[in-house]
């Protein structure tokens, strides 16, 4: 991994994931880029500069609040470390985003949990959604006030399909840095009657394409996917949740649906890694 994306929005509610996407980058030896959009309100007629004078005004004294931001709570000089403040003005945070990753190549991008005290923070199941839909890069959710911790366990919901084999392919690529175990979880259905051999075909073909060994398989009952998620991250006290955007059913839309995420709070206690198909 080469360079990940933080998109941030400079409140004090941010600074948890702030300092997790550092730890982040630092333990996955990439760059890391604090990206802050901002928007300017209308110029007004009677102002003797011009609009593209206070653009460039603006665009200053935004970079230095990020920068700002940044010394203050991650405790370290800038031009001594490999972290890159970036500031875009936008009037979308979306498009804004869409725009930067569209410049050049980012592996991964980082977002934080909308909170209750955040006046324009990012909405996961918002958001997320239509960032993912892009097909941009992978996308890890962080939830409000979560403190970076090594990560032992990550749990990923699987469907048993070939698109899985490349998801959990990528999540290895992050395990191995941490040493980290990966738990395939499916949540078989009522009318599903061969889970057990699907588990043993997906098995096989997981073992031939991907070299990463230590990853175990679980099988959850339950009434609904977000229960049996919700039960899996509890007992086995997992670090991150990996989730694929499908083509014909998402996991990641059933567990962010509006009715569902008040029902979630167990789930969204820890960051949610989507990859899409």
């Amino acid at each position: 991994m080469d360079t990940i994306l933080y998109a941030t929005d400079c409140t004090k509610n941010s600074i948890s994931t702030l300092n997790y996407a550092q730890n982040l980058s630092e333990t996955l030896n990439a760059n890391l880029v604090v990206f802050h959009i901002y928007d300017i309100p209308p110029v007004r007629t009677s102002n003797i500069r011009s609009s593209e004078q206070l653009h460039k005004l603006s665009m200053i004294e935004q970079k230095e609040v990020l920068e700002d931001y940044c010394i203050k709570n991650l405790n370290q000089n800038l031009s001594q470390s490999p972290l890159i403040c970036e500031v875009a003005q936008n009037t979308s945070i979306i498009k804004g985003i869409i725009d930067r990753i569209s410049k050049d190549n980012i592996d991964l991008l980082v977002i934080g949990m909308k909170d209750e005290h955040s006046a324009r923070g990012f909405l996961s199941g918002n958001i997320a959604n239509k960032l993912i839909d892009k097909k941009l890069c992978p996308l890890l959710i962080i939830p409000p006030q979560y403190n970076y911790k090594k990560v032992k366990k990550i749990a990923y919901a699987s469907d048993f399909e070939s698109s899985d084999i490349i998801a959990i392919e990528k999540l290895s690529a992050i395990a191995e840095y941490y040493d980290a175990e990966i738990e395939v979880v499916h949540i078989p259905t009522k009318e599903e009657y061969t889970a057990m051999q699907q588990m043993e075909w997906f098995k096989e073909l997981l073992e031939a394409q991907v070299q990463y060994k230590k990853i175990s398989f679980h099988m959850v009952l339950a009434n609904s996917i977000e229960q049996g998620l919700r039960m899996h991250i509890r007992d086995e006290n997992a670090d991150i949740l990996g989730m694929l955007e499908r083509e014909n059913k998402s996991l990641f839309a059933a567990v962010f649906n509006k009715d569902i995420v008040k029902k979630m709070e167990s789930l969204t206690t820890i960051p949610i890694l989507c990859f899409n198909s």
